[in-house]
């Protein structure tokens, strides 16, 4: 075997490793111009759109640079509205003294109704009603049963406009007593 022989590099070749030198070095000056002391990333050197979302706080921003925001273009006149609200809570404060000096307080005519009933152990849905009577509405209602741990309530709710009806089913094989509560009040006056 012969020796190595030992060529001197083309000038292609010469060329092409200053050219890589080069362009390495340049590389790395550009870097050097966006680093800044002890940051990554010199200051005003990246536009918004290469930030990450939440990444600049309000106490980052110059707000004196921001302007008016084109939905808070009437934020100033937001005395105005504070005053026209305190002008309605006086308004609606005079109607409150007015309704509670009309003589007729609305709670007062309250009727309470209550019917019991009985719900089967065997399963059978069960509903019992409490209806108002003629001449009033129901406005709410409710139930109760005396064994909570075996009854399943499946509904409470309004009967038609003059009643409240609850529905149970027992499953404990014994009879189970519940009570169906109505709300009722004077039923509205209506125009012919």
């Amino acid at each position: 075997m012969g020796q190595l022989a030992r060529h001197r590099p083309s000038a292609a070749m010469v060329v092409a490793t200053v050219a890589l030198v080069v362009a390495a070095s340049g590389t790395a000056v550009a870097a050097t111009n966006l680093v800044s002391g002890d940051s990554l990333i010199k200051r005003n050197s990246l536009s918004g759109n290469r930030l990450r979302n939440g990444s600049v706080a309000g106490s980052k921003l110059k707000l004196s640079s921001l302007g008016t925001v084109a939905n808070a273009a009437h934020a100033a006149t937001a005395d105005t509205a504070t005053n026209a609200s305190n002008a309605t809570n006086a308004t609606n404060a005079i109607n409150a003294t007015t309704a509670g000096s009309a003589g007729s307080a609305p709670i007062a005519k309250l009727t309470y109704v209550t019917t019991p009933f009985s719900v089967p152990g065997d399963g059978t849905p069960t509903t019992g009603t409490a209806s108002c009577p003629s001449g009033t509405d129901v406005t709410g209602g409710g139930s109760t049963i005396d064994d909570t741990s075996n009854e399943f309530l499946a509904g409470s709710f309004p009967a038609g406009k003059t009643g409240w009806s609850a529905e149970y089913t027992d499953f404990n094989g014994g009879q189970a007593n519940a009570i169906v509560y109505a709300i009722c009040a004077p039923a509205a006056a209506t125009a012919p």
